[in-house]
């Protein structure tokens, strides 16, 4: 079926209208305004829709596509894992050696040029998700660590040879016993002025860093996140550049690692848990962009504080969060294409296709809706902080935490969805919904878990000084649909915003009672204790703050995108809303 009869199909079912030779049955209602004007829809110009999808560098991403077609790409269901583990090595070779529009890809464009790192990333997740984490944990997370926090020395000793794979990176952060809580991670490195090195440990178990994506099998060089001590003075977490393998591939000494072996997926990582023992590094292991320990033994930082500095240390995961989440929509993209153009070919019981059933829309279209409202919602984040000279620092924060949350849990969603609406054919691996089903289920807890990263939003909104200003929700405040033929996109964007707004007052009342009766340090620990036993409206607080941005940004898009796009994405914004406040009101 071509674009054309499938865009016909969609539109006899978003609007609930015939289309009989070309034109619509009216759309006039007794029963209250409609959501779509029918005849709008028939000015959406896919081709026009697809461009506004595509948020930077098309010839790049292109020529990836054309890379994603050899033969190496193509699934193999019945490989072992070890098998592969290989073949996403291979594949991320190829993708190194690989010329894109005149250069190969370099990690130190994750300060260069940010925009075309992200855009090569993003691409190698419609192949397969193993290679695009492997990609990531080398390039955004151990390499972009290197860049961010390391100076011309570790620059020129790491990244020619990270951009080649000949020395394959990982990231040790995450521990058995600190996931979320990163600031109380327990690894040790101790400055030794005697021998000018840092001695890296695993104190206790719980201190092993596991996890650790590459460590298992391939890995040689690894970012180590340890708590510093320097003249017998604890400075925070720091960053330590520590081989643990030679370039054999040979463990080298003082570390140990467990393979992780089969997971529910993403078996083409290699995960692993690493133990340090009195392991040895040079002075200049140590990443020191923002804090340096000189020959002499004595510390330094232009960041006078702990909290400060491990701020610093960790704000490089803001683009590693980046590309998780557009993952996630990348997914949902592929899913929803695949589950709706089976659905308008499909025919069940009779010619009916099964995409003109109420039910079938009702699951397949709003995933729809959800998916374009992130994908326009990425588009914002990305602008924001890569294209803007001084970028806000806590917006990114807040809306890469939200997105990554709101994204990753509606990709959960919207792909079960997917797959029971293409029945057994959703099933089979060759089909890719099942496969991106079990390879990404991760995405919800890593690169911070979903529910800690909607308490951050939660927490910068309740922290701003317009907060202690707002008032509760009231009759006058409610948005009068009545009086038009059509709900449009505007009193739908309020009506979400005022949804934000009572779960703002909600909470900020409840935190300020309890605080009302004690003083000091015990008011603010009465404080955080409202706040915790609210958390259930914290984590909505986090949704309704995504879903009023996201909508916005659709309103934007569809004034400033030509006719053919914007009565697109109009369309779906008035789906997006509409469906996010029925489900928040069944709350």
């Amino acid at each position: 079926m071509d674009s054309n009869k499938r865009l016909e199909v969609l539109t006899r079912q978003l609007c609930a209208a015939n289309i009989t030779a070309g034109k619509t049955a009216s759309n006039s209602s007794t029963n209250g305004p409609e959501l779509l004007d029918a005849q709008s829809l028939q000015q959406i110009c896919p081709k026009q829709l697809a461009d506004v999808l595509v948020h930077d560098n098309p010839d790049v991403r292109n020529a990836v596509f054309e890379m994603l077609k050899e033969d190496l790409f193509k699934p193999n269901y019945y490989q072992s894992m070890m098998d592969f583990r290989e073949q996403t090595l291979q594949r991320l070779k190829r993708f190194v050696s690989t010329d894109f529009c005149g250069r190969k890809f370099d990690v130190r464009d994750y300060l260069n040029d940010p925009r075309r790192f992200m855009a090569l990333l993003e691409c190698l997740s419609y192949s397969d998700y193993s290679m695009a984490i492997k990609a990531g944990v080398h390039f955004t997370l151990c390499g972009g660590t290197i860049c961010k926090l390391g100076t011309a020395k570790h620059h020129e000793a790491y990244l020619p040879r990270m951009n080649t794979l000949d020395l394959p990176g990982c990231f040790g952060m995450t521990e058995l016993g600190h996931g979320s809580n990163v600031m109380g991670i327990e690894t040790t490195a101790v400055y030794d002025s005697r021998s000018q090195e840092f001695v890296i440990n695993t104190p206790n178990n719980e201190a092993s860093k596991y996890w650790i994506g590459g460590s298992g099998q391939h890995g040689k060089l690894c970012a180590v996140f340890a708590q510093l001590t320097v003249n017998n003075k604890w400075e925070g977490p720091h960053v330590f550049m520590v081989r643990i393998r030679d370039d054999q591939g040979r463990i080298t000494p003082g570390v140990r690692i467990k393979d992780h072996g089969p997971k529910m997926g993403l078996n083409g990582v290699d995960n692993g848990q690493i133990w340090f023992d009195n392991v040895r590094t040079s002075r200049d292991a140590m990443l020191d962009r923002f804090a340096s320990v000189d020959a002499q033994g004595n510390y330094s930082s232009p960041i006078p504080t702990v909290s400060a500095r491990f701020g610093t240390m960790v704000g490089g995961l803001t683009t590693g969060r980046i590309l998780i989440g557009q993952g996630a929509v990348t997914a949902c993209m592929i899913g929803t294409t695949i589950a709706i153009r089976y659905s308008v070919q499909r025919p069940q019981f009779g010619d009916k296709l099964i995409m003109d059933y109420l039910s079938h829309q009702r699951r397949l279209l709003p995933g729809l809706a959800v998916t374009y409202a992130m994908q326009l919602g990425m588009k914002r984040l990305k602008v924001a902080a890569f294209d803007t000279p001084k970028p806000d620092g806590k917006f990114v924060h807040v809306l890469s935490a939200g997105l990554k949350a709101a994204a990753t849990w509606s990709r959960v969603e919207i792909l079960q969805n997917c797959r029971e609406c293409c029945g057994g054919m959703g099933f089979l691996a060759a089909n890719k919904i099942g496969p991106m089903k079990t390879d990404m289920d991760v995405d919800v807890t890593f690169e911070g878990d979903n529910t800690v990263m909607m308490q951050q939003v939660a927490r910068a909104l309740l922290d701003d000084r317009a907060t202690s200003r707002l008032n509760s929700v009231g009759p006058f405040d409610r948005v009068a649909l009545a009086a038009s033929s059509f709900i449009t996109n505007q009193q739908l964007h309020k009506l979400l915003a005022l949804h934000e707004q009572h779960l703002v007052v909600t909470i900020r009342d409840a935190m300020q009672s309890a605080a009302s009766g004690a003083s000091g340090r015990n008011a603010a620990a009465a404080a955080q204790a409202a706040f915790d036993d609210n958390l259930d409206l914290v984590v909505e607080l986090g949704w309704a703050h995504v879903e009023k941005l996201c909508m916005g940004y659709m309103i934007d898009e569809a004034r400033a995108a030509p006719a053919g796009a914007g009565a697109g994405i109009g369309a779906l914004a008035q789906l997006f809303a509409a469906t996010r406040i029925e489900k928040r009101a069944a709350r």
